[in-house]
């Protein structure tokens, strides 16, 4: 028992969790520069990772036993690790005997048989007389294994045959080569408008066609351009002109109908729109496969090279898998017996069948923008017999004999499904018990007094400090203003533009909203700024839309490399429409070359002016729209799609001549009033336009009432305006309780009720903002980088007031983490534009998953905030004040348990409901994407964190902060590093990830010092102690 004691103690189970995290940690990498197939072969599928999941059940039951969790004192705790040893069991049951799958059903046509989601490799061996003498099919992931690893040895007779993997080429082509055995051969480039380039290989008897002519090889076959061959060299005759030139000589050269040209490597031949240029010519040729360079070409085909043996005897054979396809399957004969070399997905038979009525893909109005797509199936039994008929769509599942039919996607023509299959009852069942069971410990920790979260107190860790509690409140104040000059420039007055804004419009992606939102993004998008010069959004939309003449040359265009600034003729970082386009030599486009030039690199390709290009291209895209009032889809088409027109294209479609003079005259009425800024005017042309949407538009618009909210909201910018108000409130506040409390002295009653009452000022108004963009926005705000940040920060107050009175550096840590938090809302990366849904984020266990989960974040943040005060009052302690700050020390490490505690709980219940909403919503409740693996990662981190004291190493409350604030870091790596570095179902951005900004590297530093600092400060006060 003592050799095996060791496998049940708290040591070993960090182990066991430090080796867990850091392989999935690893996986995460390798998925992103390998692929999924990858990471699960290497970590998720493998046996050894397996074996750790495995050790850690073991490790929590004998923990049950050793430590007698089974009594009824430790009924919460012991509810925990049942939980967790239930989901582990759930899951090795899912893995061994559930399957997933899809099934591809085009409407009209009856589907009854599943796809199986992993793939296999295998082969079929059969002797001269037919029989198959042996078969084998097997799991094998050709992404991560490289070539020999699959070697298959199969007894035949008295000599072994063996099937031996030589080589795997991606991205691959057929290619001729030079071979003593082989045929002639001509192997072309070929192009064609809207194609590229691409490979064609011709032998003797063989035809192609490119574009809208037919190619040949040999003298009998029937082409409009024939080659033929003989001993002095290759030719070609066409039964059109042809034009020939050399790509190095640049010579051209006509031929008539029926002529003879010969052929040459690197030589052009034209014919109409199509253009061919020989690149191997050879009498004696075979095809081998060749891998193809991806930024030229993407084949799509994936080539295994196999080398099959028996005795003296051996043949190669070549195996191809095209992207598209499920199964491929390649065969040679060796020795009279025949051997077929399989790869692809695995097939299952269904006892019954589906058949599609109909896809229906459902649009938001006048976009292309999907807001969901359903799938009318019927379900037949095995003879045919109708079951019932099903509608399935996101969130809307099929369930029928244990199987789970889940909307998936669907073709590019609309016209056939894509649905996920699942087969798991018993594993959903066990792991929703575990998952039951976790919930049941979460709310048992919180409301059983015996609990060890209700029972926290500094006892559990060594401190050099005495064990009293003293409790300090803060003094917080401050606010910012700006003032922004206005411009010189023309402009509308700001009442009319404004009274304008209040029209409803719909944006590009179909959303319908007041201009106002429509010229504040855009505003944002080309300037970088929700401001330009002191004015309105709409006063600058309305500038350039009204006098674009005066506002092309205004500089509000932003350009952040400086060589493109420097092309465009600016010395700053602000360039003027006419700095790109320049009129006086009839609209020449400065940056024309550079823009195709970026565009036709691969994303990964460009460089930063590149991308830089890109941007201001859109920028100043932007800016023409707004003069050519493309941007002012104002008039509803009445087509089924519920697109709006703008006013020029509605005059041209309009469906009479009095709905064309309403057209004409209310928009004229329209801009004039606005030009001369007659606000009355214009709230008389805004009546009469939402009147006419009203009864064309074919669905239910925003009423006055929204839209002036919505209006209300962006001008008010009250999470922009927060950020340094909790920012100046909380640093204020935080120094002024630091020089308190090193002085030696203590805080008042007046300074603590001034802190909350101004915290609880502004948490008021952040609540109020975050219902506003609710209610706007029709869906919970947590469906971007930016929403799920305006929400953590609103939490992180929240949990301020939960621990207010517990110590006086909780109000300043979450004040100051809040502000944090919205300067990071803020930042470039970040879109705080109001969207539409996509299909799959319409659910309410989406909205639970997000809502717990980014509250955790709050919870967690202020764990390491208090970590990081702590670390402070260590470095400034010094004899003199060192009972006081001891006392806080001791305060505040119980309170961060408390704190971190609870983050870890919302952490894994969000964690597991966004398990429940994945199941729910595609079949899966673990699919090791990033950003689940990275939330299980930090689940790790944070047990580890609050398991320390259990380890005598770090029984201390100078290794308890420190851990909390450095596990942050796994926060952080969990939101910015998956949604926007890796790759995943998760990320917010899309393209080239964001670079890593300069103060992440400064932080890092400053955390090591402070560490360091605080550390040694900790042994002076520690070996005191140990002295006495």
């Amino acid at each position: 028992m003592k050799n095996t004691g060791f496998l049940f103690t708290p040591v070993f189970m960090a182990v066991l969790l430090l080796f867990f995290g850091a392989a999935m940690a690893t996986a995460t990498f390798i998925e992103n520069d390998y692929g999924r197939e990858a990471a699960y072969s290497a970590v998720y599928a493998s046996k050894w990772f397996e074996f750790i999941m495995l050790l850690l059940a073991v490790n929590l039951a004998g923990q049950v036993i050793k430590y007698k969790l089974y009594r009824r004192e430790k009924l919460t705790i012991l509810v925990f690790h049942l939980a967790f040893i239930i989901i582990l069991a759930g899951a090795a049951i899912t893995r061994y005997t559930g399957f997933e799958g899809t099934m591809h059903i085009r409407e009209g046509e009856t589907a009854d048989k599943i796809r199986s989601a992993e793939h296999y490799i295998g082969y079929v061996v059969e002797n001269e007389n037919g029989e198959v003498i042996a078969r084998k099919n097997e799991i094998f992931s050709t992404k991560y294994f490289s070539p020999g690893k699959y070697v298959r040895k199969i007894k035949t007779g008295g000599e072994k045959l063996e099937i031996f993997m030589a080589g795997i080429i991606r991205n691959a082509a057929m290619s001729v080569a030079e071979d003593s055995g082989g045929k002639p051969m001509i192997e072309f480039i070929a192009s064609t408008p809207g194609t590229g380039f691409y490979s064609i290989v011709l032998k003797e008897g063989d035809t192609v066609t490119v574009g809208d002519h037919i190619i040949g090889f040999g003298g009998n076959v029937n082409a409009e351009i024939v080659i033929t061959c003989d001993s002095s060299g290759f030719y070609a005759v066409a039964a059109s002109e042809l034009t020939e030139g050399g790509m190095m000589s640049g010579t051209r050269k006509v031929y008539r109908p029926g002529e003879r040209i010969k052929l040459s490597p690197m030589q052009v031949l034209a014919a109409g729109d199509i253009r061919l240029v020989p690149k191997t010519l050879t009498h004696s040729g075979v095809l081998k496969p060749v891998p193809v360079d991806p930024s030229g070409q993407e084949t799509g085909r994936t080539a295994y090279v196999f080398h099959i043996n028996y005795g003296a005897q051996t043949s190669s054979l070549t195996l191809w898998q095209d992207e598209k396809e499920n199964f491929s399957m390649a065969r040679t004969i060796i020795a009279g017996k025949k051997v077929d070399i399989r790869y692809g997905a695995g097939e299952v038979q269904l006892p019954f069948a589906l058949k599609l009525n109909d896809f229906i893909v459902e649009r938001y109005p006048g976009s292309n923008m999907p807001s969901g797509y359903k799938s009318d199936v019927i379900l037949t039994g095995a003879s045919g017999e109708v079951i019932m008929p099903y509608v399935i769509y996101m969130n809307n599942v099929l369930k029928y004999k244990g199987y789970r039919f889940y909307q998936s996607s669907y073709d590019s023509d609309e016209k056939g499904t894509v649905l996920s299959v699942n087969h798991d009852v018993a594993g959903m069942v066990v792991t929703y018990s575990g998952y039951a069971l976790l919930f049941i410990f979460i709310i048992l920790s919180l409301i059983n007094p015996a609990s060890l979260f209700r029972q926290a107190n500094i006892r559990l860790w060594n401190t050099p400090f005495g064990k009293g509690l003293t409790a300090f409140l803060v003094l917080i104040f401050g606010s910012g203003l700006s003032v922004i000059n206005a411009q010189d420039h023309f402009v509308p007055l700001k009442k009319a533009a404004e009274e304008a804004g209040m029209i409803l419009v719909q944006d590009q992606k179909g959303r319908t909203e007041p201009l106002y939102t429509l010229s504040y993004d855009i505003l944002r998008k080309v300037t970088r700024k929700n401001e330009f010069n002191g004015l309105s959004p709409m006063q600058v939309f309305s500038g350039i839309w009204l006098d674009f003449e005066h506002w092309q040359s205004v500089p509000l265009i932003r350009v952040s490399n400086s060589d493109l600034a420097k092309k465009a003729g600016i010395s700053g970082k602000m360039a003027s429409f006419s700095n790109f386009v320049d009129f006086s030599k009839g609209g020449v486009y400065r940056i024309s070359e550079d823009v195709q030039r970026a565009y036709a690199k691969k994303p990964g390709e460009r460089n930063k002016y590149d991308k830089e290009v890109i941007k201001v291209d859109e920028r100043i895209n932007i800016i023409y729209m707004i003069y050519t009032g493309d941007f002012l889809r104002l008039f509803p088409s009445g087509d089924s799609l519920g697109s709006w027109l703008p006013p020029a294209e509605a005059l041209r479609t309009s469906a009479s001549g009095e709905d064309s003079l309403f057209i004409r005259n209310v928009y004229n009425l329209l801009t004039s009033s606005v030009a001369d800024g007659n606000a009355g005017r214009v709230k008389q042309a805004a009546s009469l336009i939402y009147q006419w949407q009203k009864r064309l538009a074919g669905y239910e618009l925003p009423t006055e009432k929204k839209i002036r909210l919505e209006v209300l909201y962006h001008k008010a910018k009250v999470f922009e305006r927060l950020f340094p108000y909790y920012a100046t409130t909380g640093i204020l506040a935080l120094i002024l309780l630091l020089f308190t409390i090193i002085g030696g002295r203590q805080y008042g009653r007046i300074a603590e009720n001034t802190v909350t009452l101004l915290l609880a000022a502004g948490f008021a108004v952040h609540t109020a903002a975050f219902i506003m963009r609710w209610h706007i926005s029709g869906h919970a705000p947590l469906s971007n980088g930016f929403e799920s940040m305006v929400f953590i920060s609103w939490v992180t107050i929240l949990a301020g007031f939960i621990f207010r009175k517990k110590s006086g550096f909780v109000m300043p840590a979450t004040a100051i983490l809040s502000a944090m938090t919205l300067l990071v809302a803020h930042m470039s990366f970040m879109d705080p534009e109001i969207t539409n849904l996509v299909p799959v984020l319409k659910s309410y266990w989406l909205t639970l998953h997000v809502s717990v989960i980014t509250s955790s974040y709050a919870f967690l943040g202020l764990g390491a905030i208090i970590g990081m005060i702590v670390m402070l009052l260590l470095v400034f302690s010094k004899e003199v004040n060192i009972e006081n700050i001891g006392s806080s020390i001791n305060t505040l490490t119980v309170i961060n348990y408390r704190t971190v505690v609870t983050g870890l709980y919302l952490l894994t219940a969000g964690t597991f409901l966004g398990a429940i909403w994945a199941n729910e919503s595609w079949g899966r409740y673990w699919g090791w994407d990033p950003k689940e693996t990275w939330s299980l990662i930090t689940i790790i981190v944070y047990t580890l964190v609050t398991h320390s004291r259990m380890i005598p190493a770090f029984k201390n409350v100078f290794a308890f902060n420190l851990l909390s604030m450095l596990a942050i870091s796994s926060v952080l790596m969990t939101y910015f590093g998956v949604n926007y570095y890796l790759s995943g179902l998760h990320s917010y951005a899309g393209g080239d990830p964001v670079p890593v900004p300069a103060f992440v590297y400064v932080a890092v530093i400053l955390v090591a010092v402070l560490s360091v600092l605080a550390y040694m400060k900790f042994r002076i006060w520690d070996k005191r102690v140990e002295k006495n």
